[in-house]
């Protein structure tokens, strides 16, 4: 039976015989008059008109002098007819092939055709091909739609095949882009201005999440990747914007559901001198707007909920609520009660740390059951950092959140603007941040000097993607193009390509050095207790120093190895790959220098005999590379406070230098 690398070999042999006819098999050069599903679509018109067509071939039939290719465009597909009497001969030079090398041809390669529009003998829609040129040669065969590709995992990581293969999917992010073209559409036509912010903050908030962290080289500081839209669209309320918003990418690190991905796209809309009650109604409207406009119906079966958003939208009051389904007041109840609650419904119950969480989780349980469209209004202050209290009722703020066949689809506000207690709010969350809550908001000091200088009364709303995943009726990983995945390379790939090895590119793609490929396999129990690495510290300075300055010059003394094929390691993963952790099969030791003047002649000694080192200098506590430099600057290598040096080599090479030392006490 034939494998894929078979199938491939052929069309290596292909190509090369093309190349060989002087043919070059991926032009740049393309023209076309009209697409397929104009031809099909305006027949009467184009009747016996010279067009030209282009698509990818999905299935090829030759009949001795004649031939039929089917091709396929995005906007559908089209019989190509060719006649050995019709077909214009080979002309190398512009990529054009004659009858004779239709054999060339496979399934997935991209074609041009000219000739004029006719019907066959059996009544079939074709281009009599005059001119045939080759644009593209593939060389894997595309699965054709009658052969199926349905394996989920394989999906997922090829989407180029999952939507050739089926063009639902593919018909499902069109509706994805009419779904943000319409969002668009509706607030540019109501005076909104989009404004694209940043995704790399200092310091990130407006939602309860996670965030990723990156490092920003030219300015040598960590940045947070943006966890939502909110704190810089209101600076430019502070700014005054009277109505603006954005549609892009946000992070959060957080685990996969159906419901949720760590990147997934969002927006928010903020609209200066209106309230919440304005905005609610703003929303429905958009919220109908959008969908008609997306799926062209109201009317949606979502698993097992019937849902009509052209009928009246639902109010419900959360504390009434909660009260109702569980018999405890959110306002007047202590955390052990609602722990009990959560017992008593078999909720988890051991990561509730506190009440708001514990409130939102019993909240959440109730979620999941409800039809909608219901508006969930008076949310908690507890609950609600960001949000302006009710004057009526000043333990409930002026919130807003539509629920949907069990999800919640958006959040409004009436937004704060009172800069004294928002800091009071971003001081309760910093406290329960410092508590270990990494999902809690960041003291945002620059925000709260924005609402100093005034930021206008505003209503605002954000919804991500997932609206769309619910009325798509798709899980989060379908409704996205590209979803991430754990990275692999598939073994036919590994068998195609032996020159390259992809676990060294793995490592270097992903910043660890090539050093760490397992190789136990290769090295003997001699060969690794041969070797060793020895730390020496500074006495002079206290345990918990001494261990920082280890901790940081092995660190960076593993970042020099990359090119050092002694060492030896074994990498522990399991099953998920999840768990990914290394141990050197060397022995560590550590030894103690009685000031750093020892540990400066440790240092000479070890660079004289070219062992790979490292050492931590007493300024590099003060937090700053670029002040470390500064002051390095003006230094010599003797006027150095030394920590602790660390080094690796062959055991009687180590002991020449460290005989002088003694082990840590």
């Amino acid at each position: 039976m034939a494998t894929l690398k078979d199938y491939r070999n052929e069309r290596l042999r292909k190509l090369e015989e093309l190349r060989q006819l002087g043919i070059n098999p991926y032009p740049a050069k393309t023209e076309r008059t009209n697409t397929l599903a104009e031809i099909t679509g305006k027949f009467d018109d184009l009747q016996g008109q010279q067009v030209q067509v282009v698509g990818r071939v999905q299935n090829i039939r030759r009949f001795g002098k004649i031939a039929f290719l089917v091709v396929r465009d995005m906007s559908g597909s089209l019989q190509l007819f060719l006649s050995a009497d019709k077909v214009q001969s080979l002309d190398a030079a512009n990529s054009q092939l004659g009858f004779e090398q239709i054999p060339l041809i496979d399934t997935g390669d991209f074609i041009q055709a000219e000739g004029p529009v006719i019907k066959t003998q059996t009544g079939e829609i074709s281009v009599e091909v005059q001119k045939l040129r080759i644009l593209t040669k593939s060389l894997r065969p595309m699965p054709l739609t009658h052969e199926g590709f349905t394996n989920k995992e394989e999906r997922l990581r090829r989407r180029y095949i999952d939507m050739n293969v089926n063009l639902d999917v593919r018909e499902r992010f069109i509706r994805r882009s009419k779904f943000w073209q319409a969002t668009r559409d509706f607030l540019n036509q109501r005076g909104f201005t989009e404004v694209n912010i940043p995704v790399l903050e200092h310091t990130t908030g407006g939602a309860d999440a996670n965030p990723f962290v990156t490092h920003m080289d030219a300015l040598d500081q960590d940045f947070y990747l943006r966890i939502s839209h909110e704190l810089p669209l209101k600076r430019l309320l502070g700014a005054g914007f009277e109505k603006v918003y954005d549609i892009g990418a946000r992070f959060r690190n957080e685990n996969y559901s159906d419901e949720h991905l760590p990147e997934h796209v969002a927006m928010e809309w903020y609209w200066a001198f209106a309230d919440w009650r304005d905005g609610m109604q703003f929303q429905e409207d958009l919220f109908k707007y959008v969908l008609q406009e997306a799926f062209g119906t109201l009317q949606f079966r979502l698993g097992e909920f019937e849902v009509d958003l052209s009928k009246p939208w639902e109010e419900w009051d959360y504390a009434e609520t909660i009260q109702k389904r569980y018999g405890i007041d959110p306002f007047n109840c202590t955390l052990d009660e609602v722990k009990k609650a959560l017992a008593d419904n078999k909720l988890e119950v051991e990561q509730t740390e506190n009440l708001p969480r514990g409130i939102d989780k019993l909240w959440k349980n109730i979620r999941k059951d409800v039809v909608g469209p219901v508006w969930l209004i008076n949310t908690p202050t507890f609950v609600s950092p960001l949000s302006k209290v009710n004057p009526d009722r000043p333990e409930t703020t002026q919130r807003a959140q539509v629920v949907i066949a069990g999800s919640e689809l958006c959040n409004l506000f009436s937004e704060l603007n009172d800069p004294i207690d928002q800091l009071n709010r971003f001081t309760e969350q910093q406290r329960m941040r410092d508590s270990g809550d990494d999902e809690a908001m960041m003291l945002d000091i620059d925000f709260v000097e924005m609402l100093e200088y005034g930021m206008p009364p505003a209503c605002g709303l954000g919804f991500s993607e997932r609206a769309f995943w619910i009325f798509e009726g798709v899980s989060a990983r379908e409704g996205v193009v590209f979803p991430q995945l754990r990275h692999e390379i598939d073994e036919v790939t590994k068998a195609i390509y032996p020159e390259l090895n992809f676990s060294q590119i793995a490592s270097k793609n992903t910043g660890r050095a090539n050093i760490l490929s397992p190789s136990s396999d290769r090295m003997s129990e001699e060969h690794r207790n041969a070797y060793k690495m020895v730390v020496i510290l500074n006495k002079q300075i206290e345990t918990g120093r001494a261990m920082n300055a280890a901790a940081h010059a092995v660190s960076g003394f593993v970042g020099t190895l990359q090119n050092l094929e002694q060492l030896d390691y074994l990498e522990y993963r399991d099953k998920t790959g999840e768990f990914d952790a290394v141990i050197s099969h060397h022995p560590t030791i550590i030894l103690q220098a009685s000031d750093a003047k020892d540990l400066l002649k440790a240092y000479r000694k070890v660079n004289a005999a070219h062992l790979p080192n490292n050492a931590f200098i007493e300024t590099m506590t003060i937090g700053s590379s670029y002040e470390e430099l500064d002051i390095l600057k003006e230094k010599t290598t003797d006027e150095l406070d030394f920590w602790g040096v660390v080094f690796f080599g062959k055991t009687e090479d180590l002991t020449k230098i460290t005989k002088d030392f003694q082990l840590w006490k």
